[in-house]
């Protein structure tokens, strides 16, 4: 996993840069799939060799690791807007997310159905997702230190993944029913929070 991140953010191969790779291969993911797009694929549709491209991106999985890197540079580029409660921002934050990945919803389509039968792949993803999104969390003001904080981010994960799939299904311009889930979403969220041990002391602090 760690020669994995470090390849997604390294040297670019040749002159075509990361981010032509990367596009190359979310096209070729779109269009074929996970399991029937290789490297070698990518390396053609990106019009490099094969060694530069092995150099940079050692497994396909760094590919897509990558991808998320930049999803993430996006989302995290600015702070929420000033004065925004907590759930306000998250909000923010996530709608940005959902944003920035738009323009490869056939992509994240094919990825979602396929990536979780690829066992190994889906794990390192899933961990790098919860990174992302703890990240997205403490943009927006989430304490997300220690055990409690670590609880917050992976339910905030959670949620990411409920709404990802209300936005595969989402077929309105403006992402309505995107918005309404994430809302509903963080409604539950922030009354489960409520719950929790230390949530009467915090709110009396």
């Amino acid at each position: 996993m760690a020669e994995e991140d470090s390849a997604a953010t390294g040297r670019a191969p040749g002159a075509q840069g990361h981010g032509a790779v990367v596009d190359a291969a979310m096209a070729l993911f779109a269009a074929r799939g996970w399991a029937a797009t290789s490297r070698r694929d990518v390396a053609e549709a990106a019009g490099i060799s094969f060694a530069e491209l092995h150099a940079a991106f050692p497994t396909k999985v760094a590919l897509l690791l990558r991808f998320v890197d930049g999803i993430d540079r996006a989302v995290l580029a600015a702070p929420p807007e000033a004065g925004a409660s907590v759930r306000e921002a998250l909000f923010e934050v996530f709608m940005r997310r959902f944003d920035a990945l738009q323009p490869h919803r056939e992509a994240m389509a094919r990825l979602a159905r396929e990536v979780p039968m690829d066992p190994s792949a889906a794990c390192r993803v899933a961990m790098r997702a919860t990174r992302s999104i703890a990240a997205m969390a403490e943009l927006a003001g989430v304490d997300v230190s220690g055990p409690l904080g670590a609880l917050r981010a992976r339910a905030l994960a959670g949620l990411h993944g409920w709404v990802l799939r209300a936005w595969l299904a989402d077929d309105t311009q403006d992402m309505a029913r995107t918005m309404k889930a994430l809302d509903q979403g963080l409604a539950r969220l922030e009354t489960l929070a409520r719950s929790l041990p230390g949530a009467r002391r915090d709110r009396a602090a």
